[in-house]
C-alpha cells in the first residue's frame, strides 16, 4: 500500500513522495522538524551575533510560527494520508494559512500597544517573515538528501 503525500505550495508544486508505510511519514516529519529547528537555531544565533537581540528575537518570532505551520502541514498531510473528508478540503479552510498572517498581525501589535506602554523590545518584520521561511530551507535540504543518492551504497 503507497499513501501519496502532496506538499502542495511548496518547493514542487508538483512534487509527490511515495512512502509505503505510515512509520515513513512520520519520520519524514520528525526530520523537517529538527532540520527546521536546526536551521532556525542557526539563523538565530547568527543574528544575535551579526546584528542585534530585537532582530534575534524577531528571527526567534518567525521560527516558532515556522515549526507550527509544519506541524499543521504533517496534519493536513495526515489526513491526506488516511482519506478523510477533511482532506476534500479546499485551500480556504486550512488554518495553517493563517500563520504569516498571525505574525504580521503579531508583530503589528506588539510594536503598536507593548512597545510604548510597556517598553518592550521592538520587533522587525522582515527578520520575521524570513524565521518563517526556514521551513523551505528545510524542506529544500531534505528533498535534495533524498535526491541525491548515497555514495557508499552502489550496487552492481
Amino acid at each position: 500500500l503507497k499513501v501519496p503525500v502532496f506538499f502542495k505550495n511548496e518547493i514542487c508544486t508538483n512534487l509527490c513522495y511515495f512512502i509505503t508505510d505510515t512509520e515513513g511519514v512520520l519520520q519524514l516529519k520528525e526530520r523537517l522538524q529538527l532540520l527546521t529547528l536546526g536551521i532556525g537555531g542557526v539563523g538565530v544565533v547568527s543574528a544575535y551575533v551579526s546584528y542585534t537581540p530585537e532582530i534575534a528575537a524577531s528571527f526567534s518570532a518567525g521560527l516558532i510560527g515556522s515549526l507550527v505551520y509544519l506541524r499543521m502541514l504533517g496534519t493536513s498531510v495526515d489526513s491526506l494520508a488516511g482519506g478523510t473528508k477533511a482532506a476534500a478540503k479546499g485551500a480556504a479552510a486550512q488554518p495553517r494559512l493563517l500563520i504569516p498572517m498571525v505574525l504580521v498581525m503579531m508583530y503589528n501589535r506588539w510594536n503598536a500597544i507593548l512597545v510604548p506602554e510597556y517598553g518592550f523590545m521592538h520587533l522587525e518584520l522582515i527578520p520575521m517573515l524570513v524565521g518563517f521561511f526556514t521551513y523551505k530551507i528545510a524542506m529544500f535540504t531534505q528533498a535534495i538528501q533524498e535526491s541525491v543518492p548515497d555514495v557508499g551504497n552502489h550496487e552492481v
